[in-house]
């Protein structure tokens, strides 16, 4: 009787233990089949699947900012020093250039829609730039540029790297809008002369097609055809100070970290390599970079911000909403981490040394009345990065969008017209005044509560006396060689 009493639980415990071990293993397989790599084909038909599995949600409203799109490009508070006390003596823009193909190739590129809807600013845009095409029209404006195309070539398909109409309309409406914030407070902006102009890009057709387009919004195109547009050999605008061997190495260390993050992060992996298999390839055969969760990021960029839906092959098997949300918000945790590195803080300062120090001068020269006081450098997301993180400003993701931009504004206080009280800068980010972020700003002036002004000594104090600091160095040469 006790011996029946014990067997019965005993089978009971037995079969329970049966059915959980069943249960598990199911789960097992169904999260394996999910993250499994894709059997690799040579070149499946693409399909494009319904737009409608990347809605707009809280967790798809941040990858939708990231394409900027040009309705969603507003006015932000640049130029809002209305008070007489202070004369804006001159700006200094940076932009990241507009919306561009990827920098991979993409199974069946050629099915994406890289267009924009033509209005009236296009239209003008596209006109005049035809009249400055025209036989026998001698025009300074490319400079070393003149072989390069004004706008893109083929104005609906996506190419490598490659400026898009978007792109295109993105730069003339952010040019349009810093052009009415500013011409109510800066009379000069309507009455630039050519030498009062100075302009940057890199040697990349996106870069000099978004300056073309920035700055037809921007200044009168009349003063634009007499505009040198001088070419910058490295993407950090660095001029004299670019030679730096040391730089190479923490940038190994860097990369080398952003690998370790993915090998302790294995979900992650399987999902970027059975997303990247379904982007990629070269003659039918997958690309090194297809594992690759920044690479995998960029070309998922050129689906989302063309509204082309994401793509499925021909057994319906669809990059889905969780891969796109999933490889972003990883990449973002990365780029963070990435922030607060300290050989990536190393790197950008002596990355962005030249570009600071060229900044700086300009400034100076403004407060000399000698010109230039249009400053415009047309870079690259690096760009931007670089030199946010040199300046100790806070990780923002959103500073690395299509046509991003970062302005400085230059004041200088006249309460009395003959003493002047000083000069003083103001940076914004994307609209945003930041300069109360910026680490070497001691002495912060607020107008009207809102407005922020840093004393231009600061900056210069901070890239004379304090720049090599934190790297126990004194000057750029020695802390290349270090």
């Amino acid at each position: 009787m006790i011996f029946n009493s014990f067997r019965i639980p005993q089978s009971k415990a037995i079969h329970c233990y049966l059915l959980m071990s069943l249960w598990i293993l199911l789960i097992v397989v169904s999260i394996y089949k999910f993250l499994e790599t894709k059997p690799k084909s040579p070149e499946p038909e693409i399909i494009s699947s319904s737009y409608t599995n990347l809605v707009l949600d809280a967790k798809t409203k941040r990858i939708f900012r990231i394409c900027n799109f040009p309705e969603d490009i507003t006015a932000g508070d640049e130029g809002a020093v209305v008070d007489k006390k202070w004369f804006l003596k001159g700006m200094i823009v940076l932009i990241r250039h507009g919306d561009r193909g990827p920098l991979q190739h993409i199974k069946k590129i050629s099915t994406i829609n890289c267009g924009t809807e033509n209005n009236e600013l296009i239209s003008s845009y596209k006109a005049y730039l035809y009249n400055q095409s025209l036989p026998g029209k001698i025009w300074a404006g490319p400079g070393p540029f003149h072989n390069f195309p004004f706008i893109p070539v083929h104005p609906t398909q996506c190419h490598l790297g490659q400026l898009t109409m978007q792109g295109v309309s993105q730069l003339l409406k952010l040019g349009g809008l810093l052009k009415n914030n500013y011409k109510h407070v800066w009379t000069k902006l309507g009455n630039l002369k050519p030498s009062d102009v100075l302009i940057y890009s890199t040697r990349y057709r996106r870069t000099f097609q978004s300056v073309l387009a920035f700055l037809y919004g921007l200044i009168p195109p009349d003063i634009l055809e007499k505009v040198n547009i001088h070419e910058s050999q490295s993407m950090s605008f660095c001029f004299k100070d670019c030679g730096c061997p040391v730089t190479e190495k923490l940038y190994r260390n860097v990369k080398k970290s952003i690998s370790h993050q993915l090998q302790s992060h294995p979900a992650v992996a399987a999902l970027a390599e059975s997303t990247g298999t379904s982007l990629f390839s070269v003659n039918g055969e997958p690309v090194t970079s297809s594992t690759d969760p920044h690479f995998i990021r960029d070309a998922l960029l050129t689906f989302v911000c063309h509204r082309n839906g994401l793509p499925c092959d021909s057994s319906m098997n669809c990059i889905r909403r969780q891969n796109v949300v999933g490889i972003f918000a990883y990449t973002d945790w990365v780029n963070y981490q990435k922030w607060r590195n300290a050989s990536w803080k190393r790197y950008c300062l002596l990355k962005s040394y030249g570009l600071i120090r060229h900044i700086v001068q300009q400034m100076l020269q403004m407060v000399s009345n000698s010109g230039p006081y249009l400053v415009v450098y047309s870079g690259h997301d690096h760009t931007l990065e670089q030199l946010s993180t040199a300046l100790g400003l806070q990780n923002d993701p959103f500073l690395l969008r299509y046509a991003a931009r970062i302005v400085f504004e230059v004041y200088q206080e006249q309460e009395d017209s003959e003493n002047n009280q000083g000069i003083y800068l103001r940076l914004l980010s994307n609209g945003k005044d930041i300069t109360r972020q910026i680490n070497f700003c001691k002495n912060i002036v607020n107008v009207d509560d809102k407005v922020n002004l840093c004393k231009i000594e600061d900056i210069v104090r901070f890239l004379h006396d304090d720049y090599f600091t934190s790297l126990n160095v004194t000057n750029f040469k020695d802390a290349c060689l270090r």
